[in-house]
């Protein structure tokens, strides 16, 4: 693009300063023809049955027509997937925090009950003696 802009400035006829070029000239007037067309657009003549059968330039009408349930999924998926991954990044936030108070109270009461172990440890249940009398 810019290399075709820079070989189109460089073959181009030069302009005098405060004289307008043919393409400065051309291009000013098709942005008014567009704007003119845009203006002048009145959705009742279009719609009008002998115009818009016989004149009128119904193809991107139709192929909006036929690719709106397709623009609508896909806008919509577009639109749940961001909610979701939105929705997921929190869900994954607050589970971190559920298991770092579970593990934090887990831990709370593991040194508790680890200042209440009696001074030789704890010694072990016998059932019955080592040795049969």
């Amino acid at each position: 693009m810019a290399l075709r802009l820079a070989v189109l400035r460089r073959f181009s006829k030069a302009t005098p300063l405060g004289l307008e070029s043919a393409q400065a000239k051309a291009l000013k007037e098709s942005v008014t023809d567009v704007t003119n067309s845009v203006k002048s657009f009145s959705f009742s003549t279009f719609f009008e049955e002998k115009n818009f059968w016989q004149k009128a330039n119904v193809g991107p009408f139709f192929i909006l027509l036929f690719f709106t349930p397709s623009i609508y999924r896909s806008f919509k998926d577009w639109y749940w997937t961001r909610q979701l991954r939105k929705l997921n990044t929190e869900e994954i936030i607050s589970d971190r925090y559920e298991w770092l108070k579970l593990n934090m109270l887990k831990d709370e009461v593991e040194a508790e009950l680890l200042k209440q172990i009696p001074q030789g440890g704890i010694k072990p249940l016998e059932l019955g003696p080592a040795l049969p009398p």
